[in-house]
């Protein structure tokens, strides 16, 4: 990678055991809590008097007022937590990225509060090249993350499609590694318990997620480019593709995951998320306005709306707790074809279209699939009264 920035980084210069070191970020509450109002959250999330009420107290809430003037560190929402950590490793992993391939083994640790200091680092699992004489190829990574205590927040593998220099070709080989198809619930810290009766609102308890059942998320609508430039600035991602007029400023994954897990909060306003066993981007959404604007020619329509389902998997007890249990869901995210949206996808030359499907007389696209591992609060904990 000689006379190469990182943010130059192509797949010639990915090599098995690298190791990049991508420095650390600060969580602010202002941004904690304007991701929850954007893309939808937990009753726990950015809420500090209600969940130190369930015993979320920052252990470090006194020296963050006095350094900092953070009274009352919230807890950081999980998906927020994700994108800070994934925005962290664009600069050195992904800023010639075309596209995120899959994700895989996922699991969050110790709890984080506003104000504390996330640090990063990617290990290079692997490279592979597909085809001969390929000018592209996908690295595979293994990212983990820390607060400034040094305990482990987050850990994930992604796989990511990345450009080749101008003039590169390589030879079809890959050293990539097999993934586990469940996350490795060991390294997972399971939330604090809930006494009986704690829980005054709504929301889904354990013993009504019965396995084969479908939940709907309570909104469906598009991203904006105000919105997901936010979410990229907010989180230090300045993945080149985002931003280039000829890839129709395709939306960043992101964004999408923070709108698919907003929309199915309210029905999980007490749960957390602790494990993504597997996550894949199966096609790209636009900013719903820039594709009114470009390509609908100012018509207002259902540009890009995103809908969101999921379907429980398995439901399982924990031993020895009986204020939560564990629950795998897989996520779909569906986004709406409008006219100007299949001239966008054209656009782009996306190679997907034959799977768009008709659905009482929209046309729908698959755009996002996860399959997590929730802890869900049993019956018990919730005051129904």
């Amino acid at each position: 990678m000689a006379n190469r920035l990182p943010s130059e980084r192509y797949i010639g210069d990915f090599s098995e055991g690298d190791v990049y070191h991508h420095g650390a970020v600060r969580i602010t509450p202002v941004r904690n809590r304007q991701y929850v109002k954007k893309f939808g959250g937990g009753d726990l999330e950015a809420n500090a008097s209600l969940s130190a009420g369930l015993g979320y107290i920052d252990p470090e809430a006194g020296t963050k007022e006095r350094e900092a003037g953070i009274a009352e560190p919230a807890l950081v929402g999980r998906g927020f937590l994700f994108n800070t950590v994934f925005g962290l490793s664009v600069h050195d992993v992904s800023f010639n990225a075309i596209a995120n391939l899959s994700y895989s083994n996922l699991h969050f640790g110790e709890t984080v509060f506003e104000g504390d200091t996330i640090e990063a680092r990617s290990t290079v699992l692997g490279v592979e090249f597909r085809k001969d004489g390929a000018t592209s190829g996908s690295v595979q990574v293994e990212t983990a993350a820390s607060n400034q205590r040094g305990e482990r927040v987050l850990t994930y593998t992604r796989q990511v499609l990345v450009r080749g220099a101008k003039g590169e070709a390589f030879d079809k080989s890959s050293s990539v590694k097999p993934q586990p198809e469940e996350a490795d619930l060991s390294a997972v810290r399971l939330p604090l318990p809930v006494p009986e009766g704690a829980i005054t609102s709504g929301g889904k308890c354990f013993e009504e997620l019965r396995e084969g059942a479908e939940i709907f998320g309570a909104e469906e609508r598009g991203i904006t480019l105000a919105d997901f430039s936010w979410l990229q600035i907010a989180t230090l991602n300045d993945a080149s593709v985002h931003h280039t007029p000829s890839s129709v400023f395709i939306g960043y994954g992101g964004a999408v995951k923070a709108r698919c897990e907003g929309a199915l909060a309210p029905e999980f306003p007490f749960s957390f998320q602790l494990a993504m066993n597997s996550g894949a981007h199966n096609a790209p959404t636009y900013p719903s306005d820039i594709v009114r604007e470009l390509y609908a020619g100012g018509a207002e329509d259902s540009h890009e709306v995103i809908r969101t389902r999921a379907e429980v998997l398995r439901r399982e007890d924990v031993p020895g707790r009986r204020d939560y249990g564990l629950v795998t869901v897989r996520i779909v995210g569906e986004k709406q074809v409008t006219d100007g949206g299949m001239r966008a996808l054209e656009a782009a030359k996306f190679g997907g279209v034959d799977a768009i499907f008709a659905d009482g007389g929209k046309k729908m696209l698959k755009v996002l699939t996860m399959e997590q591992v929730l802890a869900v609060p049993t019956e018990k904990c919730f005051n129904r009264a």
